[in-house]
């Protein structure tokens, strides 16, 4: 995407000079020119952008995705600060170039091109690198606009429903539907068998509902007529996908157990892997560094949003339990052209999070596939999976998908059990 270049007008020179004397913000950046996000030589330009609340519209070709905001300061330098209920992503790569600005998401690689048409209106794309240079979103930001949806607001649903996504199609799928309320505001996620949607936020109306959420690598939009007890509605993810939905309160609401759903084949004894670390050393189950320890095997992706929350969650496992024999291992497959970009990203995945255990490349591309590289299972369904091996590696547990601090009691049961898992795979 070629960015436009204007030249400031004597009269905009005031109107900065006059924007200033009431408090506004100026911030110097440098900007990357091309979506290939390669520094190009360029003079240092100013902007004023108001400091507060925002909101991004993203177009989905017939349907709105709303998100908020906060454009803030620290020391001199931007950042901004993402909200979807409980979760906050702060962002802090923003760079500037004239009339234009780049907002590249951490973790995830997407990033947002926008050009700064005055202090409270951005207008631009968001561009999903995963999908591809030419996956682009619509997008416009305004300041001061504090109501993710522009709706009147009734009492928030609250409970658990029992939802199917794609009624009578071919690839129909069941979910669980968590809806709660915080201070007035409709917060949810749907648990899948295969992980969960991550932290939605919204409103409910007087007949419908609406939730959405945006983490970098995801752009989630659900509404729905409410009709007595049922729900009825469409589920978008960005602009390349949309089911309908229904779904009708059910405490009771189950999914099939995801340590049944992975497993190993007929024809197998063990598990086994050997792929190379990011130094180009190969890595393998026999190693002396994992000789008599409790292994978690980790197979995710850096793009995969509910892999990030697990590998924030098994950091802080891995901490606690490594002194007592633990190890874990992350297999990446990942979703890029090349394996430096790939490694890369993993790289900006463990700045992120932290984590101290070996992030593998099990696979750069999407054409490598995760059952080929790991014949011994039966498949791999879900990003992340988990492959839980004893001192003698003997599989103690394969663990389906990931259900995260949205899913909330679902989470913390997970939490409970795996910690105890682990201390039982830690005895000698």
């Amino acid at each position: 995407m070629q960015l436009n270049h204007k030249k400031k007008s004597l009269k905009m020179q005031k109107r900065i000079v006059k924007s200033l004397s009431k408090g506004l913000f100026v911030f110097l950046l440098f900007l990357f020119a091309s979506c290939e996000e390669k520094i190009l030589d360029g003079s240092i330009s100013e902007t004023v952008l108001n400091e507060g609340e925002w909101k991004m519209n993203m177009k989905l070709k017939s349907k709105v995705l709303p998100f908020g905001f906060r454009f803030e300061y620290e020391a001199g330098e931007p950042f901004i600060k993402i909200v979807n209920g409980k979760e906050t992503i702060v962002v802090n790569n923003i760079l500037r170039k004239e009339d234009s600005i780049i907002v590249k998401m951490p973790v995830f690689e997407s990033t947002f091109y926008l050009k700064v048409h005055d202090e409270s209106f951005l207008e631009g794309e968001w561009v999903n690198y995963y999908k591809g240079a030419d996956y682009r979103i619509p997008v416009k930001a305004h300041y001061g606009r504090t109501n993710r949806f522009d709706k009147s607001s009734k009492s928030p649903i609250v409970g658990k429903y029992e939802v199917t996504f794609g009624e009578g199609l071919e690839d129909e799928f069941k979910a669980i539907g968590l809806f709660k309320a915080d201070k007035g505001i409709q917060l949810g996620t749907f648990a899948t068998e295969t992980g969960d949607y991550r932290h939605l936020e919204g409103v409910r109306t007087e007949d419908s509902l609406f939730l959405s959420t945006f983490d970098g690598s995801h752009a989630f939009l659900f509404e729905a007529k409410i009709k007595g007890d049922t729900l009825d509605g469409v589920f978008l993810s960005g602009s390349h996908y949309k089911v309908n939905w229904s779904a009708f309160p059910n405490e009771t609401a189950s999914l099939k157990n995801a340590d049944s759903l992975t497993f190993l084949k007929k024809g197998y004894d063990n598990f086994s892997f050997q792929f190379p670390d990011q130094n180009g050393d190969t890595v393998s189950l026999s190693d002396a560094r994992f000789e008599n320890k409790a292994v978690i095997v980790q197979i995710m992706g850096s793009w995969c949003p509910n892999c990030l929350d697990e590998t924030n969650y098994y950091k802080t496992l891995h901490d606690k339990y490594q002194k007592e024999g633990l190890e874990i291992v992350a297999l990446a497959f990942e979703r890029t052209k090349t394996q430096e970009r790939a490694y890369a990203n993993l790289n900006r995945l463990l700045e992120k999070t932290k984590a101290n255990y070996p992030f593998l490349l099990a696979g750069a591309t999407r054409e490598t596939k995760a059952s080929e590289a790991l014949p011994m299972l039966n498949h791999i369904m879900s990003y992340p999976t988990s492959i839980f091996l004893d001192r003698n590696h003997e599989i103690k547990r394969i663990h389906t998908g990931f259900y995260g601090p949205s899913t909330g009691e679902y989470y913390s049961h997970f939490v409970k059990s795996t910690e105890a898992l682990v201390e039982d795979m830690l005895k000698d």
